[in-house]
């Protein structure tokens, strides 16, 4: 096994493990099935020392499912049972993340 074949096992993992469902759509009303982590802001999260406030959810999901990305492009949880939740919009251009496989941007009500 490569180097590049460990980090797509680990990427798996992870997707597995600490992603949720939900459907995407990049405006087009197709909606496709896709695996997120999402991180709800707490009243105050720390960075190196110094508090801050966030207002808004941020959502990850891999670059491989959604290659296109792009502001305004939504989301819908899935929940148990298959039963549909909130839809949220990308409120900002996402950004690449660990190593470039994962999308990270902050989402609002959509």
């Amino acid at each position: 096994m490569n180097f590049s074949d460990l980090l797509a096992d680990i990427d798996a993992t992870i997707e597995d493990h600490l992603c949720d469902d939900a459907l995407y759509s990049a405006g087009d009303d197709v909606w496709v099935p896709v695996r997120i982590m999402i991180d709800y802001p707490r009243a105050a999260d720390r960075l190196n020392g110094m508090s801050f406030t966030r207002s808004r959810p941020v959502m990850k999901v891999a670059r491989a499912a959604c290659p296109d990305l792009a502001e305004g492009h939504r989301f819908q949880l899935v929940l148990s049972g298959g039963v549909l939740g909130d839809i949220y919009e990308t409120a900002e251009a996402p950004i690449a993340e660990d190593g470039g496989s994962w999308w990270a941007f902050e989402v609002q009500p959509g």
